[in-house]
């Protein structure tokens, strides 16, 4: 099934707004088993909306239209999509009497420009959303391919996202039927670079179907495994290739972030953080974790001997920046166990969110077994120490 996104809106264009609402639908939709094809922003212009839509609805089976649907002179959305496909608007008078009844619930007078968001495309089938006065529509369009279906949303986030979950995914799953066209794999690697990857994962082809995705999202690179109606044995023979190069980096898998799942292997636990050069990172990625205790000091020691532990365990420490590192301290059960890491980046934030996680996969490493120390190509380490 080939699906297009359009986001509409001369906010969007100009970049006054960030156009968060598709990189979240595009998301969405991958994890469902979807992957978009292509993604356009138009403006607020009639002539360009009606070609965006006709182009869009030439290729695609699914198309998914965001913004425009407002009472105001310069949403376009319906007018253009009735144009595009030849349904003139029409007032839909059950949508009328829905926003005249919320505005009543709540002791106002409905404006009468809200009368516009009634008039729809004549063939149109209404998505409703119930937090806000623009409805949503389906338009059906025959093309070459068979049928297209453009899905029309609001732009405010809150609504958009509550009518994607409750009306558009249901029928895009009957839509599909119980298969998917896109399979996707995911796995996290820390210490290694995108280009060191590449050079161990690129060499040869993945098997026809099946594709290699890298994201960087600091300090970690993801791999997606992409299968195109690639078979279960391909898939699996693809990702036991995949692990066998990158199982020292490897730090997690699945949907749910890195962070978390090592969160997770403490169970009830506690968990203490002391932060001087992180300043806070590492807090970041561990606050939700029930029972946790967190201090910050521009005083802790640049020695990795001098660093001492919280007095609960587990408890990890970043002490501060000296001329050969920053030393990380991991006490747990018993044992210390540190290093001091030295690492050069241009970016203070991303440095910083780095040796967080260095921090954080000591722990995970303790957690699951393995020695606690690993060996990164991203990160220099110049002293250890194990109590």
């Amino acid at each position: 099934m080939r699906i297009e996104i359009i986001s509409t809106g001369d906010e969007i264009v100009t970049g006054l707004v960030v156009d968060t609402n598709a990189a979240w639908l595009s998301a969405l939709l991958l994890e469902q088993g979807w992957q978009v094809r292509r993604r356009l922003t138009v403006g607020d212009n009639l002539a360009d909306l009606k070609a965006a839509l006709q182009e869009s609805a030439s290729r695609a089976e699914v198309v998914l239209v965001c913004g425009g649907l407002g009472p105001t002179a310069d949403d376009l959305t319906a007018q253009a999509a009735a144009e595009a496909f030849g349904q003139p608007l029409t007032l839909f008078p059950d949508w009328l009497a829905t926003m005249a009844e919320r505005y009543a619930s709540r002791g106002r007078t409905m404006a009468q420009s809200n009368t516009k968001q009634a008039w729809l495309p004549r063939d149109c089938e209404i998505l409703d959303n119930p937090v806000g006065t623009a409805c949503g529509f389906v338009v059906s369009h025959p093309a070459s391919h068979g049928q297209s279906r453009l899905f029309f949303t609001p732009g405010v986030p809150f609504e958009f996202k509550q009518m994607v979950r409750e009306q558009i995914l249901p029928r895009l799953k009957a839509l599909a039927g119980e298969e998917t066209d896109t399979e996707l794999r995911r796995f996290y690697t820390f210490g290694i670079s995108e280009s060191a990857l590449s050079d161990k994962l690129d060499a040869a082809p993945w098997p026809a179907g099946i594709e290699l995705g890298y994201r960087s999202s600091m300090p970690l690179i993801e791999l997606k495994l992409i299968g195109h109606r690639a078979s279960a044995a391909d898939m699996d023979a693809a990702e036991e290739r995949l692990l066998g190069k990158i199982a020292p980096w490897l730090v997690g898998r699945g949907n749910e972030e890195p962070a978390q799942q090592i969160l997770a292997l403490l169970g009830e636990r506690p968990l203490c953080l002391q932060e001087g050069e992180s300043r806070g990172a590492l807090l970041a990625m561990c606050h939700p974790h029930p029972g946790l205790e967190a201090s910050f000091s521009h005083s802790l020691p640049c020695e990795l001997d001098h660093l001492t532990c919280s007095g609960r365990e587990p408890s990890l420490t970043i002490g501060s920046a000296g001329p050969d590192g920053v030393p990380l301290l991991l006490c747990a059960d018993g044992q210390q166990i540190g290093q001091r890491v030295k690492l050069n980046h241009p970016d203070p934030e991303s440095a910083r969110r780095i040796l967080a996680f260095a921090a954080l996969d000591m722990l995970r490493r303790h957690l699951q077994g393995l020695p606690v120390l690993a060996d990164y190509l991203t990160l220099t380490r110049t002293a250890s120490r194990i109590d």
